[in-house]
């Protein structure tokens, strides 16, 4: 592993301790949906290896480059249980506005989102954030409220 325009950071640090940091940080933040690491999170990552390595966010983002070269990033997927496989995952809209609904009706169409039901919220119910694309079927492990 190297890193093109930091050659100090590659000779102050062993890459096999920075590929494990790597696979620990990745492990910790993708916990919940290993198969969604979304931007928000790749920018994390590059924020704790440049705290954690005290190097530039060039370098950093350099190393966590390399990392996703051998390991590829995954975003919006997840594992639904009814089509037993990793599909893409959308998010389920509740209350839409008669307004809305034209609108949203083709993003659903066209498999963006999905429209939830209201009469699912309840006080005391937990309900689906995402879903999958495949069969629409609710996947809670993802995201509810």
């Amino acid at each position: 592993m190297s890193v093109a325009n930091s050659q100090d950071d590659c000779r102050r640090y062993d890459t096999q301790a920075i590929r494990e940091l790597l696979i620990e940080l990745h492990d910790h933040y993708l916990k919940d949906n290993k198969y969604d690491e979304g931007d928000l999170l790749f920018y994390r990552i590059n924020y704790k290896l440049m705290d954690a390595l005290d190097i530039t966010k060039a370098a950093a983002e350099e190393f966590h480059k390399i990392y996703h070269d051998k390991n590829p990033r995954r975003i919006s997927e997840g594992y639904c249980g009814k089509c037993e496989r990793i599909v893409t995952i959308i998010p389920i809209i509740y209350g839409v506005s008669k307004h809305e609904l034209e609108n949203l009706l083709i993003a659903e169409k066209n498999g963006k989102l999905i429209i939830g039901n209201t009469s699912d919220i309840k006080e005391g119910n937990t309900i689906a954030m995402f879903g999958c694309k495949i069969c629409q079927s609710p996947l809670e492990k993802y995201g509810s409220m």
